[in-house]
């Protein structure tokens, strides 16, 4: 019945939703209890891609020996976006020139560990400007790229294209072609499958796995002491509430030492 069930699950393509928080699901609530996984969310791809932050979660079993599954379509984690290194920005022309421009602009510190720090932040920023003007939203991109060739097919099946129109129309379809192959190795490079050839059309498969990393990583919840944080801002909260009180505060001297003096 297993095999039957699992093969069922192969023909119809379905993929299951990961559980965040914990690994079992049920338990016989005995002295030794023992804790199995029989609770399972599974979705189809199409499913999946109308609600790719959609997440799973489990709360209290309560008087219950199976503990509750509740499935979220959308969590909102709000925050600062994180620099991230686009390995194919090596390959666009004038990288090489951005990096240098910032790194060799001057900074006015004395620190040594502080000047490559805010070297370090000068240049991210400014290769995420640089990236942005470069090469901008590939989706974006795409679409407009896509829909103005449409409008020019139609356009074609009722009269000839003039000259600017057809040389349009070829421009748009390689456009569009470096833009897809451009987004996939995007997908790849964030999926991190590396076995898989750049070439490769299956881009729906790149963006589900780039997704399951992210869920994967999502923190559904903290303990701090006897309370739990769920929500997002509590969470926050708990978390600078931690290293604040680990680096520990400044506190008054009675006798300080005027440096510029000496």
């Amino acid at each position: 019945m297993m095999g039957r069930f699992r093969r069922f699950l192969d023909d119809m393509e379905v993929k299951e939703i990961p559980l965040l928080g914990r690994k079992y699901t049920w338990s016989n609530e005995r002295q030794s209890p023992t804790l199995v996984r029989l609770d399972r969310a599974f979705c189809c791809v199409e499913w999946d891609g109308i609600f790719p932050e959609s997440i799973l979660q489990s709360t209290t079993a309560g008087v219950s020996d199976h503990c509750p599954l509740i499935l979220g379509l959308k969590v909102h984690t709000g925050g600062k976006r994180r620099f991230h290194f686009e390995s194919f920005w090596t390959k666009v022309p004038g990288f090489q020139e951005a990096v240098k421009q910032n790194w060799e602009a001057p900074v006015q510190s004395n620190c040594a560990v502080e000047r490559l720090f805010l070297k370090l932040q000068r240049l991210s920023k400014g290769l995420q400007k640089w990236g942005q003007r470069k090469v901008g939203n590939i989706k974006l991109q795409l679409k407009m790229a896509k829909e103005i060739l449409h409008r020019l097919e139609i356009e074609r099946d009722s009269r000839e294209l003039t000259g600017n129109e057809e040389w349009l129309r070829k421009k748009l379809k390689l456009h569009c072609l470096g833009l897809a192959s451009l987004e996939r190795t995007i997908a790849r490079l964030r999926s991190r499958i590396l076995y898989l050839k750049e070439g490769d059309a299956n881009t729906s498969f790149f963006h589900q796995q780039a997704r399951f990393r992210k869920k994967k990583n999502f923190i559904p919840k903290l303990k701090v002491g006897e309370e739990i944080a769920v929500s997002q801002e509590d969470k926050q909260a708990a978390v600078f509430n931690f290293y604040e009180n680990l680096l520990g505060k400044a506190e008054d001297r009675d006798y300080t030492i005027d440096l510029d003096d000496i």
